[in-house]
This record gives structure tokens, sequence and C-alpha cells, in this order.
């Protein structure tokens, strides 16, 4: 039995070979492009790309593909958004064609915003039912979905990173590309395109305002029976631990940074093993060559006949490449799939996907230097584990004029605005000291931030009571990264 092992990197070409007699079982390892960071603004520097998908499967058959061609195609990370006046989103990650994510979303053209970070491109086996190859009756075996791209930030809030997770494009066409990043038609951060797979996702949002925007999903995985699949937790990928994986790949793009490209590796397992003795060892015959017409040409199958029937003796997995071809004619993918299907973001309203970082006026504290990064962390994992949907849209509904007024009020600096931020911040700090309290990071609690808990989640709940049915598709983006118990 002859084991023979292909590394496969991108190379923005489709790799093909006609399955030899002989090839048993194949295992296989791919890891789906990354998605792109976003770009930045005064609220932050951009948000990070989420991670390539893994898949995994070992022993896959191929007994009765002999004479079929097996396609690799590695998916491309996407390119990271820049910042500034309607800054051009990144480059989606490129794949074969359909399978492709896609581009970010400008920022606003008034102002200077931070635009969205590309959908990373999937990494795709296929087997084709045809001996032509390229173009015939593909098969899809396995596709590792790339990364969601992060989205840009604001003025005042940041945006949010790409989502490893996949929520399938209703609009793709086809289904399999990611949807680009919303653009943003005022002042503020575009979205991040979405990874492709075998099932795209659905583009991020453009901000509310001069907020940040929201980032890409990233594309679904297409699993075989019995193989297994990861789709990694933030810039990390799934996989990290197999021995054939290395450094950077499908690794999220931090801010303004590129994710890391895919990479697909295949193990074969073969019956066919010829070998000479040379000096008293059995060495393994990888290549032959017969000269014709005064060339060397090289042997890419050998029989020998036992008991009536042809055995294969050698094949061309065991030369030295594997006799694997390029075609780029079917690998791309311009910008990817459609629009996102939310919306881009406006000025003066949350727009259709809302965007931002959810804790608006804690978010904007800490880039103010009034609020800890540690207190923000702690306070957005208490709102997705604990506060209610109504609470939350409630909160919103306010919260984003509040910080608009704060934000003038600082750069005007009149007395009745620095005492509203001053008093805003004391109450906020209570409340955080609090919630970690609560969390089980802070040993006491804080009377102060006790009351300001049941005085103001009580009124944030009545106002999105009152307000939930008019404006909850307003916040539907921040819905789906602060509300866990959304579809």
């Amino acid at each position: 039995m002859a084991t023979v092992t292909k590394i496969f990197t991108y190379t923005g070409t489709i790799q093909y070979l006609t399955i030899p007699s002989g090839t048993t079982s194949v295992d296989v390892y791919a890891w789906g492009g990354a998605g792109g960071g976003g770009g930045g603004d005064s609220a932050g520097p951009g948000r990070s790309g989420a991670a390539g998908h893994f898949v995994k499967k070992t022993a896959l058959s191929l007994t009765s593909y002999a004479g079929k061609v097996i396609t690799v195609a590695v998916g491309g990370g996407g390119a990271g958004g820049s910042g500034g006046g309607g800054a051009s989103g990144g480059a989606n990650g490129k794949s074969l064609t359909g399978f492709s994510g896609g581009n970010g979303g400008s920022s606003g053209p008034n102002g200077s915003s931070g635009a969205g970070g590309g959908g990373g491109g999937a990494s795709v086996v296929q087997i084709h039912n045809d001996h032509i190859g390229i173009g015939a009756s593909p098969g899809p075996v396995v596709v590792a979905g790339g990364g969601g791209g992060g989205a840009g930030d604001g003025q005042h809030s940041v945006g949010t990173v790409g989502v490893n997770a996949n929520s399938q494009t209703a609009t793709g066409s086809p289904a399999s590309l990611g949807e680009k990043g919303a653009n943003h038609n005022g002042d503020g951060g575009g979205g991040g395109g979405a990874g492709g797979g075998n099932t795209g996702g659905k583009g991020g949002n453009g901000g509310s305002g001069d907020h940040g925007g929201t980032g890409g999903f990233s594309g679904g995985d297409l699993v075989p029976a019995g193989g297994t699949n990861s789709v990694g937790s933030g810039t990390t990928p799934g996989g990290t631990g197999e021995s054939h994986y290395a450094a950077g790949i499908a690794v999220g793009g931090g801010a303004t940074q590129s994710g890391g490209n895919g990479k697909v590796v295949l193990v074969f397992e073969s019956t066919v093993e010829a070998k000479v003795k040379i000096g008293g060892t059995w060495k393994n015959i990888t290549d032959m060559y017969f000269k014709t017409g005064g060339n060397w040409k090289r042997v890419t199958d050998g029989y020998t006949k036992v008991g009536g029937t042809w055995k294969s003796m050698f094949n061309t997995l065991q030369g030295q490449g594997g006799n694997f071809k390029s075609n780029s004619s079917q690998f791309g993918g311009a910008n990817g799939g459609a629009d996102a299907s939310g919306g881009a973001g406006t000025s003066g309203s949350a727009g259709s996907g809302g965007g931002g970082g959810g804790r608006v006026i804690c978010t904007w504290l800490q880039n103010k230097g009034m609020f800890s990064a540690e207190d923000l962390k702690v306070d957005q994992e208490f709102s997705v584990r604990y506060l209610s949907r109504t609470l939350k849209i409630g909160y919103w509904f306010w919260g984003i004029p509040l910080v608009e007024y704060m934000n003038n009020a600082d750069k005007k600096g009149t007395w009745f605005g620095k005492l509203v931020i001053k008093v805003i911040r004391m109450l906020a700090q209570a409340r955080a000291n609090e919630l970690a309290y609560q969390m089980g990071v802070r040993k006491q609690g804080d009377i102060l931030g006790k009351v300001t808990r049941l005085i103001g989640e009580s009124f944030c709940w009545c106002v999105g009571f009152i307000v939930r049915p008019f404006v909850e598709k307003r916040f539907g983006d921040w819905l789906q990264i602060y509300d866990p118990d959304i579809d």
C-alpha cells in the first residue's frame, strides 16, 4: 500500500487530476480563506475578520472513481478595508467560481469612517462525473467555508467582528457566493463582506449614523458522512492541531489586514506499488521514463497481467508533483454575490440593519478613555446572556440619540454638556461595578449600581415594549449578535 500526500496552497487556479486505477481512498484536510479586517475611525481601528472554516474527512473511498477527475480550489483570504471618506471595502477572497466571498462595504462619503473587510473564499474539493474533467458534471465532496469580513468603525462606536457561524444568504445567485458588505450612504462604517461556502453567508450592514457597521457571516460547510468540521473561534481557525496545518493559514485579518489564505491537503492511499532492488535494498519507483524521438517521456501508468487480469503497478499519483494540472478559467468571482440583504447605513437613523457595538454609551465612554475595556467586555457579555430583546431595543432607541448629544457636547465643551457626560459616566461605572460583581469578576457589589440597574433597565424595558413593533427591524443586525434567543 502506497501513501501519497499532496499539499495545495492558494494559487488563484483550480488544480485537477484524473484519478488513476488502484487509488483506494483519500484523506481530506481543508481550510477556507479567512475574512479581512475592517477599517478604522476615531472609535477604533476596525474590526477583525472571522477565521476560515476547517473540514476533515479520512478514508473517503475512491474505488468507484477511477478515471474520473478530482479538482481542488483553495480559497483566498479577504482583503482588509481602509479608512477615509468613501473608502473602498476590502476585495473578496476568490475561489472556484460560485464559491468566492463578497467585497466589503465602503465607508460613507461624508466625513471619514472605516470600510468593511472582504469575505473569504471557500476551499472546494470536487469529483467530476465525466473523464473530460473541468466543467463536466461536478459533484462537491468537501467545502470549507470562507470567513466573514469585519466591519468598519465609526466615530461614535465600533462595529462588530466577522461572524464565524453561517447565516445563509437568501438573495445570492448562486447561493454559494458570499454577499457583499453594505456601503454607507452618509458618515459611518461599512459592513463586512460574507464568506463563500456550500451556502454563502449574509453580508454585514452599514452603521446607523456615524457608528460602526456589522460584520459579515461566514460561508457554510459541506461535510461528508463521517467527517468533522469546525468554524473556529474569532480569528483562530479550527484544525490548528493537525500536523498539516501551517501558521497563518485561515487566520482572520486584524484591523485593515487581509485574512489568511486557505489550504487543502489530500493524502491518497493506493494499492499500486512498484519497487526495484538497489544495493540490497528495495526502493520505491516514483517515476518511470522512456525515450522516443530523442526525448524522454514520463510513463504515467504501468500495468502487469496477474492470473489473466491486468493490475496497476505504477500510476500518476506517485510521480513528483502528482501530475496535477492547473486551470484558471473557472476561478474567481470579481465582487462576490448580491448586495447585503439588510441594507446600507444612513446618517441620522439606525437604518435598516443597525450597526455598531451594541453597548453604545459604554462604548463611547471607553473610546474617550472614561471606561475600561475590561468593564466594557463584562457589560457586553452580561447583555448577551441576560437582557431581553425588548429591553435592548428600548435601550438602543434612546441610547443612540444620547450618544449623539454627548459627542456634540464634548466637541463644544458647554458646562451643561460636561455635566451630562459626568453624570452618565458615574452611573455607567456604578452599573459596571455591579455587573462585574454579578458575573463573579468583582468581590463586592455597588449600591448605586443596583439602583441604576433597577431604574434604568425597567425604563428600557418599558420603552422597548412601546416601540418594539415599530423599530425592531432597524436593530436587526445588533440583535443577531446581542440577542441569544434570535433564530
